[in-house]
């Protein structure tokens, strides 16, 4: 019976993917673009964006643009202020070393045509280049 309960397993349901951020910085007019895997066309899944930085990242805070556009081409667009440091600058996400990771929720209940392209954009006032981020990633899970 032991040998049973080991085989039964849930199938993971998420598919992620990652773009590393290149060691010269993350420039302000260079976005990062996804295009969503979706497993099973009928099923309505949810979108996160996950970001990694190191410790030399600069600021408290990380703000971004995000763009998901749709079937029709139709832009559905969020400004993103995300707080990455509490006020005694202790790193919020997990991590190990010098490395933290963290997600954010950008779409929930989506269907696979209202998100066919995710684009990102660092818009962090006064900083045409963003140093210290190491990558930005989007996560698709099923809901």
């Amino acid at each position: 019976m032991l040998m049973m309960a080991a085989c039964d397993h849930r199938p993971v349901l998420s598919q992620s993917h990652f773009v590393h951020i290149s060691n010269d910085g993350w420039l302000s007019s260079a976005p990062v673009s996804f295009k969503p895997e979706y497993a099973d066309s009928n099923a309505i899944y949810s979108l996160a964006l996950a970001y990694r930085h190191t410790n030399s990242y600069a600021y408290s805070n990380l703000s971004l643009v995000v763009d998901v556009i749709d079937a029709d081409s139709i832009v559905n667009r969020r400004q993103m202020d995300i707080t990455l440091a509490d006020e005694y600058g202790n790193w919020r996400g997990g991590g190990f070393g010098a490395l933290y990771q963290d997600t954010v929720m950008i779409a929930h209940a989506v269907e696979p045509d209202d998100a066919l392209t995710v684009v990102v954009w660092q818009t962090m006032q006064g900083c045409d280049t963003l140093m210290g981020l190491t990558d930005i990633g989007l996560i698709v899970k099923k809901l």
